[in-house]
């Protein structure tokens, strides 16, 4: 997902759009895995799944391919992050030969304090909201080529929570996706 002022008609954006797209990204995650669990047992092949976020606040250089159809990154640096992305669902808590992705649960890789205190917040609120799990891990992950210090954050779903009835998404989330410009071609 990437947002910015250059990726809305008149330029205007608040970091608030940010936080508040982080929030919903985690909401619908959590139940992607909830649902995922649900339908498991009916499936013709045996599927398990694993989720993952990499949260980075630095500006990257994209542009929108039309042959390709998706956005692609741009520069040295904004290379960097796209190896980052690669690599990370691999990767492995330092000091084990555990993976960092399991299934059921929400891996947060990120390489600034900051970014892991706001994820934090998220994960609090969702925990309260019954989203979460109380078990929030937070662990360093061996170093990558190219990338060395990387942290995570792992909580595991809530699958017993139901989410099938149609509930409101928290105002604040709500308020904010309506807030953001109309993109009739966007990519998705």
């Amino acid at each position: 997902m990437y947002i910015g002022a250059s990726m809305v008609e008149n330029g205007n954006f608040s970091p608030m759009y940010l936080k508040n797209l982080r929030l919903w990204q985690l909401m619908v995650i959590c139940e992607v895995v909830r649902r995922t669990e649900e339908i498991k047992g009916s499936l013709p092949v045996p599927l398990e799944t694993s989720h993952l976020i990499l949260a980075q606040d630095s500006p990257l250089s994209i542009f929108f391919s039309p042959e390709e159809r998706h956005f692609e990154v741009e520069g040295a640096y904004d290379i960097r992050h796209e190896i980052i992305k690669k690599r990370i669902d691999k990767a492995l808590i330092k000091g084990s030969a555990e993976r960092l992705t399991q299934p059921g649960k929400i891996a947060i890789v990120y390489s600034r304090r900051q970014e892991g205190t706001e994820y934090l917040e998220y994960i609090d609120y969702l925990q309260a909201a019954g989203y979460l799990k109380a078990e929030t891990e937070e662990v360093e992950l061996e170093d990558l080529q190219g990338a060395q210090g990387l942290k995570a954050l792992r909580v595991p779903a809530d699958l017993r929570a139901s989410r099938a009835q149609n509930q409101a998404l928290p105002e604040i989330v709500t308020t904010a996706v309506k807030a953001l410009p109309k993109m009739a071609n966007a990519p998705s």
